[in-house]
């Protein structure tokens, strides 16, 4: 099957210079369209937040918490590509299990809260409400998955390795002008795909599933409604799979997690970015409460079913309740 899929790409591909040939001209407005978004939008945006996320992604395992909830964290708080290559990194040290490292991985590819606040929030929906409403659906989701498939059970830990902070610092700052460039290298390369796919009826709106960036750049002045957005952000774009798997492969991983969770993100986070805007403050954080209380009950349940039929050795009550043990 591997083998008939590389041969239709090959021929794809065959078939896509006389096109560029044709249509030379639209592909490099495309190209000079990519490089004005990431100029003027997305970098002046995002990169001081990469900088300091670089600096959180290198000091994230000397963090007093169990591996696999630290490079969670760090995950939402550094969004992608950093997430996924602090967990590759962890999984690479041996602090986290493979069973762990691929739960994660549909957890820990999402978007920064830089991204969605002041990108996907101010400059595209026009309101940081909305941003903050589509980061905290995504936290609520990611949350959900990580304990209802046991991805944050904790596991013994290794010594942190020492690395000077300014060592870490200086890292952190070459690794987001590094991720800079090969994030506008993703955007420019779809633009020009985009140029070059225009004609199409209702591209404009499937933009976004190829690069979340541009995509939602290029939605029609009247259509970035919540709940596009949302279902954009959540699959975030073929590009952002791309970048993400490269870290999975280079550790031997599968990426079918990584798949479906994006998929997920997709299915759910509009919905649930639609109900939070339609509720109070009051009524926003009833839904979070009720919500954590449900995955409490959940992972005690599934502990419990777990220690009984003999899967785990010894009994333990969840990861929630390991936590207040060690703090």
């Amino acid at each position: 099957m591997k083998k008939y899929v590389l041969m239709f790409f090959a021929a794809l591909l065959f078939m896509t210079m006389p096109v560029l040939l044709l249509h030379g001209g639209a592909a490099g407005a495309g190209v000079r369209s990519g490089l004005e978004l990431a100029y003027r939008s997305v970098l002046p945006a995002l990169f001081p937040a990469m900088v300091v996320c670089g600096m959180i992604g290198e000091t994230a395992e000397y963090l007093p918490l169990p591996p696999a909830l630290a490079i969670w964290i760090n995950g939402h708080l550094c969004g992608f590509p950093l997430g996924i290559k602090t967990l590759a990194r962890a999984y690479h040290r041996g602090l986290l299990t493979r069973r762990q490292t691929i739960r994660l991985s549909a957890c820990c590819a999402n978007a920064s809260p830089a991204f969605l606040v002041l990108y996907a929030g101010q400059s595209v929906l026009g309101s940081r409400q909305e941003g903050i409403l589509l980061l905290l659906g995504q936290v609520m989701i990611s949350l959900g998955v990580a304990v209802c498939s046991g991805a944050l059970e904790d596991t013994p830990t290794l010594p942190a390795e020492e690395r000077p902070l300014l060592r870490a610092a200086a890292d952190s700052i070459a690794g987001a002008a590094l991720g800079s460039l090969t994030l506008t290298g993703y955007i420019v390369f779809f633009s020009a795909v985009a140029a070059l796919c225009n004609a199409l009826p209702g591209f404009s709106y499937l933009y976004g599933f190829l690069e979340l960036t541009g995509g939602l750049a290029a939605l029609p002045e009247k259509s970035a409604s919540l709940a596009l957005t949302a279902a954009i952000i959540g699959f975030s774009g073929l590009s952002v799979l791309l970048q993400n798997a490269v870290f999975l492969m280079n550790e031997q991983l599968p990426v079918c997690y990584l798949v479906a969770g994006k998929v997920l993100y997709a299915l759910l986070l509009p919905p649930l970015t639609l109900l939070l805007s339609r509720l109070g403050c009051g009524g926003r954080v009833l839904f979070c409460a009720l919500f954590l209380l449900f995955l409490f009950s959940f992972d005690k349940l599934r502990k419990k079913y777990y220690n009984n039929s003999g899967k785990t050795c010894g009994r333990r009550k969840g990861i929630i309740h390991d936590l207040f043990q060690r703090s």
